[in-house]
């Protein structure tokens, strides 16, 4: 898997005293002695790695927030809420609905809070699983989609409607398929003509976007020249090259 990297060390402290967002969206002050005790635990429980390029996420802990990640990023909301109420002991969905409404409580933020509590080979309070949540969230990339790129996720449509020839590249989180073609990336944008605008998206959040374009799986790319579209949905970064070549010459 792709190693995550930060060039901010989560133990450092600028002040007495760190802000850590619990799972709930509550903002608690956590000691800074208390905060770099949770980081020091993270390291030696095999959750953050600390290298010459910062702090990182280990190949063990990607793989456990994996399995959270595809259980519970596409469920639908009253599965989500379900879950929540489960987790936090609320006393049914709606209380959860109103929680994850009023606090701003991302599935993704959940999916990292599930996975340090499974990961974690002891017992923790809500409170410190939260704070470290928050110290593993600082680490997880905002988006799946390649630095190269443009990150359109909010509006993809919007660059199909202003530009003429346009690539879409669609990608998504702990996808194997989508990490060996970033690996080879520079081969599939080689075959993409200078005049075509090039962005991408997280096919987990445009959502709207992947149904109407017939995107099935990561990573897919929508082609457009003009009026013609075209959805590919390939991995093999030279096949995907052939494919886009044939497309915008035709």
């Amino acid at each position: 898997m792709t190693k995550r990297e930060t060039d901010t060390s989560a133990s450092e402290a600028s002040s007495d005293q760190s802000t850590e967002t619990t799972a709930t969206g509550e903002t608690d002050a956590v000691p800074t002695d208390e905060t770099e005790a949770l980081f020091d635990a993270l390291v030696e429980e095999g959750v953050l790695a600390v290298g010459e390029r910062g702090v990182r996420t280990t190949d063990e802990f990607d793989d456990t927030h994996a399995v959270y990640h595809d259980s519970y990023v596409g469920v639908s909301d009253d599965e989500f809420h379900e879950a929540v109420s489960a987790t936090f002991g609320l006393p049914d969905r709606a209380s959860a609905a109103d929680l994850v409404t009023d606090r701003g409580v991302t599935r993704d933020e959940f999916v990292v809070y599930l996975a340090v509590d499974s990961h974690l080979d002891r017992e923790a309070a809500t409170e410190e699983l939260a704070a470290m949540a928050g110290m593993i969230w600082e680490v997880v990339p905002d988006s799946p989609v390649p630095a190269d790129l443009a990150d359109v996720t909010d509006d993809p449509q919007s660059l199909l409607a202003s530009e003429e020839r346009a690539l879409i590249s669609v990608w998504k989180r702990f996808c194997d398929p989508c990490d060996a073609t970033k690996d080879d990336l520079d081969t599939l944008l080689g075959a993409v003509p200078d005049d075509v605008a090039l962005a991408g998206v997280d096919g987990e959040a445009a959502v709207e976007f992947c149904q109407r374009h017939r995107v099935e799986s990561a990573p897919g790319f929508v082609l457009a020249d003009g009026d013609d579209r075209q959805t590919l949905c390939e991995s093999d970064a030279e096949t995907a090259a052939e494919e886009v070549r044939a497309f915008y010459e035709e």
